[in-house]
């Protein structure tokens, strides 16, 4: 069994959101990634206007696309077990 401390560190997020801890992690690697380069598109286009014009805010609005459909699988889940 996992202490207190360490679960709550590793676990609970996971858990509450009805993940693994892998697939959390792969999740969170995914958008972090795709976070990052959207960041960096936003760096290039802040030197050279005319490239990654929508790369960012594409990148944006697909990551809300893709936590709103977790959330919403989440509730769905909770509520099939309730």
């Amino acid at each position: 069994m996992i202490d207190k401390p360490l679960d709550k560190l590793l676990m609970a997020h996971p858990r509450d959101i009805g993940e693994s801890y892998g697939e959390h992690a792969g999740h969170a690697v995914y958008i972090g990634l795709r976070m990052i380069g959207a960041g960096f598109a936003c760096l290039v286009h802040a030197l050279l206007p005319g490239l990654f014009v929508r790369t960012a805010s594409h990148t944006v609005d697909d990551i809300h696309d893709l936590m709103t459909r977790r959330s919403a699988s989440t509730r769905l889940d909770e509520q099939a077990a309730a």
